[in-house]
Formats: structure tokens, C-alpha cells, sequence
């Protein structure tokens, strides 16, 4: 063989691996025999119960929520959060056991619900996930996919990605992050069902005040106050009773709102005398407000002892409303009204 034929053959070698190289980078790869089965997070199994924080960037916030004590909270608003949420993401992480390798091909993460975080990619973005110690030590970093229901068991398959790390797995297990950032959240504050509610009333903002009540007990709420020339919308009415059955939010954060002099708010108030005021902050638009609960003069000690277990709930926090509770607010004693028929 001269050196031409060599020279031929070292260079078709070196194609040869620079193909297997990039074939083993962006083509799917089964685990090792000896690998699939195995913990994706070993340590986690042993140390679950020393996991204080969990760290969530999605594609539009970053939020943590941690433990304190017996209790689990928002980091940010202080807000408690549902502990069993907060426990089944560490016992979900520690159960995961890798299946197969997929994909090492950036462009096709999105495929797999891995696209970089903040990048306006909706659901195909991942959601990065981080666990740490009370010392910071992280016990678990990873970006969580979509779910794949063709892995065996009830729980089906998760799809992740290690920060740092173009490779991607199918594991076995579920990893669940609760979204929108409101699921980990008890979102109803309470109910005044037909039973419960007496009165509501709205005002201020500028866009006048109304009251409708619901006596006897247990009968439709009814408006009170009376527009010339004009009758009540019933099926509009019957919406505002919506508003407070349940009162509930979508988000919720510390206080920074401005509370103007005249801010818009609606009242709510039991029949055994307990009261809610809804107090809107900042622009109206927006939907944040303060919730502020208390007792009537005649209340009963039932009232009394729900305003005090709720008060805990509602004071020193900023809840922001549904879209179809903001623009409820709004509406005056014109858009709840309307002509009577000749």
C-alpha cells in the first residue's frame, strides 16, 4: 500500500468516527444494560426528609417554596402552600429510575417539553428544578419534561435534562411540578353560599356604589338599590353572587400595592355576621387586591371564631383575582341594569 492509499484511508477513518461521534450525540441512546433501573437521584432516597427548599424556574417566573418547621410557604409572599404538594415532588424525584437516553440534539428538547426556560416557548419549555438542604447543598437539579405514558406502571415516564447537559432521558416515574404557580396554593379562601350570604355591596373607584342583599335566608341575591327608569339584570346579578362562591385568587404576593383614597371594593357579608372587604390596590385592571376579614356588631361566636381562623389567610398579602371577578368589580349600577321591556 503506497502513501497515496494511506493518506486515502487515514482520512476515511477519521470520517468514520467524526459520523459515529456525531451519530452517538444527536441519535437516541439506550441506557446500559447496567444502568437502567437506576436511581436518578440515589442520595435523595436516604435524605428526602432533609430537603428544605424547592426552586422552580418555568418559562415566564422563578418561585421557591420551603419548609419551615411543620409548615411549607411561598418564599416570596410568605404564603402557605399545600404541603402535600411540596412532599409528593420529593418523594416523585426520589422514586424516578432512569429508562432510556434520548435525544442530545438541542433543537429537538422542545419536542420532549426541554426547551430552555424564558425563552416564550410555552409548554414545550421545561421547568428547572432544584432541591436543596438547609445548607444549600443542592440534592437534586434537573429540567422536567413531558410525561410519557408509554413507560410501564401507573405512573408512566418523565422526560429530563441535567443543567450543564445536552444529553435527555425518558426515566421511569413521575416527577409532577404544580402549574400555574396558584396550584400550589389553597385557592378558595371561602364560601358564602346562598345559605351564608345576607348582603354585598360595591363602591368606590368611581363607578358609584350598590347594594344587594339575600333575605330571607337562602333566597337569590337581590338588588336593592334602585337605577331610575331602569330594572335589575337577573342573570348579571346572579353573577355577582359568583364572585363569593368562592372568594378565591390566582396569585398571591406580599404587599406593594397603593391602596387609593376611593379604591373600588365590594363587601361581603354572613348571615351570623361575619364580613369580607375585597379592596382592589394599584390599577384596578390589574386585579390585585387586599382581603381584609372582621365581625359585625351582632355577629355570633360561629362568625367569631371563623374571622379569627381566617384572618391568617387573608391579612398581610396581596391576592390577585380571576379575570371574570376583575371585570365584575368594575361593573356599575348601569351594567347591572337595564331598560325595561315596552
Amino acid at each position: 500500500m503506497n502513501a497515496k492509499q494511506l493518506g486515502a484511508l487515514g482520512i476515511a477513518t477519521l470520517l468514520a468516527v467524526a459520523t459515529t461521534v456525531w451519530t452517538v450525540q444527536t441519535s437516541p441512546q439506550n441506557i446500559a444494560s447496567d444502568r437502567r433501573g437506576e436511581r436518578v437521584f440515589p442520595e435523595l432516597l436516604s435524605r428526602a426528609n432533609d430537603v428544605v427548599t424547592i426552586a422552580i424556574r418555568d418559562d415566564d417566573r422563578t418561585f421557591t417554596v420551603e419548609r419551615r418547621g411543620d409548615g411549607f410557604f411561598d418564599k416570596d409572599s410568605g404564603y402557605v402552600v399545600r404541603p402535600e404538594s411540596f412532599r409528593d415532588m420529593v418523594g416523585g424525584a426520589s422514586s424516578l429510575t432512569f429508562e432510556e437516553s434520548k435525544t442530545s440534539d438541542p433543537s429537538r428538547f422542545v419536542d420532549l417539553g426541554l426547551g430552555e426556560p424564558g425563552k416564550s416557548l410555552g409548554d414545550k419549555a421545561g421547568r428547572e428544578v432544584v432541591m436543596r438542604d438547609s445548607k444549600g447543598t443542592a440534592l437534586a437539579s434537573v429540567f422536567v419534561g413531558n410525561r410519557d405514558n408509554t413507560v410501564g406502571g401507573a405512573r408512566g415516564g418523565t422526560y429530563l435534562r441535567f443543567p450543564g447537559q445536552q444529553q435527555t432521558y425518558l426515566t421511569r416515574g413521575e416527577l409532577r411540578v404544580p402549574v400555574p404557580h396558584a396550584a400550589w396554593f389553597e385557592i378558595n379562601l371561602i364560601n358564602f353560599t346562598r345559605d351564608k350570604l345576607a348582603k354585598l355591596e360595591l363602591k368606590g373607584g368611581g363607578q358609584g356604589e350598590y347594594l344587594l342583599t339575600s333575605d330571607p335566608k337562602g333566597s337569590e341575591l337581590k338588588l336593592v338599590t334602585e337605577a331610575e327608569g331602569r330594572a335589575p339584570d337577573g342573570g348579571k346579578v346572579l353573577r355577582l353572587s359568583f364572585m363569593v362562591d368562592p372568594i378565591s385568587f390566582q396569585d398571591v404576593r406580599a404587599p406593594k400595592g397603593e391602596v387609593k383614597p376611593d379604591a373600588r371594593q365590594y363587601i361581603s357579608t354572613s348571615h351570623d355576621g361575619l364580613r369580607v372587604a375585597v379592596t382592589s390596590v394599584g390599577d384596578q385592571k390589574e386585579g390585585w387586591v387586599r382581603i381584609q376579614v372582621d365581625t359585625t356588631a351582632d355577629a355570633n361566636d360561629a362568625a367569631k371564631k371563623e374571622a379569627a381562623d381566617l384572618a391568617p389567610k387573608m391579612h398581610g398579602f396581596e391576592f390577585k383575582l380571576s379575570q371574570n371577578d376583575i371585570d365584575q368589580m368594575s361593573w356599575t349600577l348601569q351594567d347591572i341594569t337595564t331598560e325595561p321591556k315596552s
